[in-house]
């Protein structure tokens, strides 16, 4: 569906909207980069490969926000250090009784041909909300402009330290 961006005292506030859970991964993901405001066309051919995260269950928390907030952290993770903007993702959340999983098939392009405008330093867990909507269950925007989700629906708020 799509993702907003709301202003924060010292942050940004990012909502993901979306019919369903996995997509609202992957609408998460575009938004921490649209986040970014980048400028430029890329040139670079378009490029297919498979990104995960992976929590034990042995070291924590699997919970689904926490599983969001390590597929967030992948995207970071590809633009800023392997150089791979990416521009759409399919999902697919995997969980048994030892691991939880994001695992992603994404097209994305050379992120060196992209010119940011604001760089995300770190995904927050402060204000983490991963949430589904019931039928006619209504939340409102955040910010200027941002509409409201009906559900049935799903929504993750996420806070990016800039």
């Amino acid at each position: 569906m799509s993702h907003w961006i709301w202003p924060t005292t010292a942050d940004l506030g990012l909502r993901a909207m979306a019919p369903t859970k996995e997509r609202v991964f992957a609408e998460a993901g575009l938004g921490l980069l649209g986040a970014m405001d980048v400028t430029g066309a890329p040139t670079s051919r378009l490029m297919h490969g498979e990104w995960n995260a992976v929590l034990e269950a042995a070291g924590g928390r699997v919970d689904d926000d926490v599983l969001l907030l390590a597929w967030l952290d992948e995207v970071l993770y590809q633009a800023q250090t392997q150089g791979r903007w990416m521009l759409s993702a399919e999902i697919q959340l995997t969980r048994d009784a030892d691991h939880a999983g994001v695992h992603a098939m994404v097209t994305y392009v050379a992120a060196d041909e992209l010119e940011r405008g604001v760089e995300v330093k770190a995904v927050s867990s402060h204000g983490l909300m991963l949430s589904a909507l019931a039928e006619g269950e209504v939340l409102p925007g955040r910010g200027e402009g941002m509409p409201a989700l009906q559900g049935p629906a799903w929504y993750a708020d996420v806070l990016l330290d800039v």
